[in-house]
């Protein structure tokens, strides 16, 4: 089966590296020029199943206040359901219709969850190899923001003065761990840092404006694809 390439933007990256920030900017910065822009977060469909998966995987987490941030079968349990997730979502999408003239601004999808895999769980294989190259959506331009553990800690902290409370059980868990962090964050900028098929961007050395700027000057460089403008801006929620 031939993929067709999905007109958009994902951005990937772990806890507090900006990815929603820079979501929301590329798609107003898009939608500014008059294009017709769908945001997405964490998956790329609307099936029930996919969220009952999404939502089991995630408690995982729940109660575990005195795990380690390798502990093992915590990270099973929660590796095989999000990876069950992923690979339903994903077959659902190729299943669906496309929406011609509409560009799609990801934020979040499957390059975390492999590098969960294969960090704690190397020996589980949940996603291969094969899966990422015959399956997984290739957008026009794909992201991956990294940042240093002192940036990650002071926006947890404004988060924090924000009153904002963890977004799910695994945000929890790994607001606990941001140290350790760092090591998951370096081995995730080794699986793509050397691809042509990722931009790599350090947040924490660049404003949210530079950001925006760097990922629509990849999307404007790469060949033309059919997207139409519309006289109104669609900005839909798929997550």
């Amino acid at each position: 089966m031939d993929k067709r390439p999905v007109p958009g933007i994902l951005i990937e990256g772990h806890e507090y590296s900006g990815k929603t920030t820079l979501a929301r900017g590329v798609a107003d910065a898009l939608m500014h020029r008059g294009l017709k822009v769908r945001t997405a977060h964490g998956t790329m469909t609307h099936d029930p199943l996919v969220r009952s998966l999404l939502d089991e995987a995630l408690t995982v987490f729940a109660g575990t206040d005195h795990h380690g941030f390798r502990h093992p079968e915590t990270w099973r349990r929660f590796n095989s359901r999000r990876s069950a997730q992923l690979l339903l979502d994903t077959e659902l999408f190729w299943q669906s219709e496309p929406r011609p003239g509409e560009i799609l601004v990801q934020d979040r999808y499957w390059l975390p969850q492999y590098a969960f895999n294969h960090y704690f769980t190397p020996a589980e294989s949940y996603l291969s190899e094969a899966w990422i190259a015959s399956r997984v959506p290739k957008f026009t331009v794909q992201v991956y923001l990294t940042c240093d553990t002192a940036t990650r800690r002071r926006r947890a902290a404004a988060r924090d003065g924000d009153g904002a409370l963890a977004k799910h059980p695994l945000n929890a868990f790994l607001r606990r761990h941001l140290d350790e962090m760092a090591g998951l964050d370096r081995f995730t900028t080794g699986l793509v840092e050397d691809s042509p098929e990722w931009l790599v961007l350090r947040s924490d050395r660049l404003s949210p404006q530079e950001l925006t700027d760097a990922v629509l000057g990849r999307f404007d460089a790469r060949p033309a694809e059919p997207v139409a403008a519309g006289a109104g801006a669609d900005r839909r929620s798929a997550g």
